[in-house]
């Protein structure tokens, strides 16, 4: 009986030892651990637009960007005796009339004109200017009765106002307009089988002030 009891611890004691070998061996026979294999990145079709779309652009080629505004029809002109220039479109003249007045006219027909006077604003009050830019459209008809005129867009003035008077001829338009540093007035003499006010509105609204 005592034998038993003796070789049961024995037993117990070469299993754990068998088992602790077996282990040991089992982790040294472990195969090293291998990376990861990294896969590349699925190109979705987002980048595939966006890719398409820098290969697509336009090259910049004079460096600059954004939206570029064209210089303004005709001839760059300065008039000699009033510190302002102005572009002359194609087909009209420019000279000087009387002092402080100048004339852009058609050159086919010298009767179609517009007449131009300048003043800085400590010279004349824009409202006195008005007034007597009508008063001047109704001296070329006394008998017609002086209208508003609405085709001169003067968003880009500090002030403006215009009229029109009907003739024989065609339509006087008297228009008054302060700018930088500049008061202007305009008169244009206009033909009613040549319609050319629209030009001198162009002309017109190109007028600027320049030191001398």
């Amino acid at each position: 009986m005592k034998k038993n009891i003796l070789f049961t611890p024995a037993i117990l004691t070469a299993g754990i030892l068998l088992a602790g070998c077996g282990t040991a061996d089992l982790a040294g026979d472990e195969p090293d651990a291998v990376d990861p294999v990294e896969t590349p990145a699925e190109t979705t079709d987002t980048d595939v637009e966006e890719t398409e779309d820098q290969s697509d652009a336009p090259e910049d080629t004079d460096g600059t960007s954004g939206d570029s505004h064209d210089a303004p029809d005709g001839e760059l002109t300065m008039s000699d005796q009033q510190a302002y220039q102005l572009y002359v479109l194609d087909g009209y003249a420019f000279t000087a009339e009387e002092p402080n007045r100048d004339v852009v006219f058609l050159e086919e027909n010298d009767a179609v004109f517009m007449r131009i006077e300048t003043y800085y604003p400590s010279d004349i009050s824009f409202d006195d200017l008005a007034a007597n830019t009508q008063d001047t459209v109704q001296a070329s008809n006394p008998d017609a009765e002086v209208q508003e005129f609405t085709g001169f867009d003067g968003s880009s003035y500090s002030q403006s106002a215009a009229y029109e008077v009907e003739t024989a001829e065609g339509h006087v338009t008297g228009i008054a307009f302060e700018g930088d540093n500049i008061i202007v007035r305009v008169t244009i003499f206009d033909h009613s089988t040549i319609e050319a006010r629209d030009d001198f509105i162009e002309m017109a609204q190109t007028i600027e002030r320049v030191q001398k």
